[in-house]
């Protein structure tokens, strides 16, 4: 009766400490209609004398809406939805548009964050290979670029998270650049 219970008890262990699968996985994000949290990212670049630190928000809206609002060292909205992309460097007093079409490395790498955050298992794999390893309360998605020209640019990303939450992605750019943003309610 007692290796009953045991038995039992053990049964009933969150599946949490189990590996998790990328369809359980995408399946969680594909939930999220819609999200909003603070980032600070590091960008570390061979043309830069010290680390670049962004801070701002991260907003997220189903189907395609990216959005990505960094309010310091400068003040900058980025807005991608469709298949266009605005920048207003208002700062600068800068406002730039362009076209996702006009580059299919530009494509591939928003669409993999796109596709991520709407649990696109189809659309990640046209571009990325994926690795996951981990548990749902904590998960680290490794994406290979798939196409030569996405390749040249990002040699991979890195995506950590628990459950539906991204809360840090990290690029390692073929050049040798490197960014690395923590998302979340606890950063400024």
């Amino acid at each position: 009766m007692r290796a009953c219970l045991l038995l039992t008890a053990l049964l009933a262990l969150p599946a949490a400490a189990a590996d998790l699968d990328l369809p359980a996985l995408m399946g969680m994000l594909a939930a999220v209609p819609a999200a909003k949290e603070n980032f600070v990212e590091n960008k570390r670049s061979a043309l830069l004398s010290a680390p670049l630190v962004l801070k701002g928000t991260l907003v997220y809206a189903r189907p395609d809406r990216l959005e990505k609002h960094v309010f310091n060292p400068y003040v900058e909205d980025t807005v991608i939805a469709g298949g266009a992309v605005s920048i207003d460097n208002r700062t600068l007093k800068q406002k730039r548009y362009f076209s996702l079409s006009s580059s299919s490395a530009v494509t591939a790498l928003i669409e993999g964050m796109r596709a991520t955050l709407a649990g696109d298992t189809l659309a990640l794999e046209r571009h990325y290979a994926i690795r996951l390893e981990g548990s749902q309360d904590a998960w680290l998605m490794t994406l290979t670029p798939r196409d030569e020209k996405l390749a040249a640019l990002v040699a991979r990303i890195r995506i950590a998270g628990a459950r539906e939450r991204l809360k840090r992605i990290e690029v390692d750019e073929s050049s040798g650049d490197q960014s690395a943003m923590l998302i979340g309610p606890e950063t400024p």
